[in-house]
């Protein structure tokens, strides 16, 4: 599957792998719509993403304004460059020039 959702440590891990493309958005919506637990911090791992399009890029960033706690893993290459194109690098990131 190209994502999953776990909870575990006291934190909520959202897990994209492979490409996560609009075909799999409305699933990905209504999965974290289901499992999301307000308090848990999100942390989005994103290392083994080959490709994301632009769609999931916009559902990440309305999670990020409306999960408390958000961040990110170590994220691909493939993530980066996705975010840098879509100019969302400061929205999503916070900015970081690290990652």
């Amino acid at each position: 599957m190209a994502f999953s959702i776990a909870n575990t440590e006291g934190k909520q891990i959202l897990k994209l792998e492979g490409a996560v493309t609009i075909r799999h958005a409305q699933d990905l919506a209504a999965q974290l719509g289901e499992h999301l637990e307000d308090a848990l911090p999100l942390v989005v791992d994103a290392a083994g993403l080959e490709d994301i399009d632009t769609c999931i890029l916009q559902l990440l960033y309305s999670l990020r304004k409306t999960v408390p706690a958000f961040s990110f893993g170590q994220p691909s290459d493939a993530f980066l460059n996705a975010v840098d194109r879509c100019g969302l690098r400061r929205d999503l990131l916070g900015g970081r020039e690290d990652l």
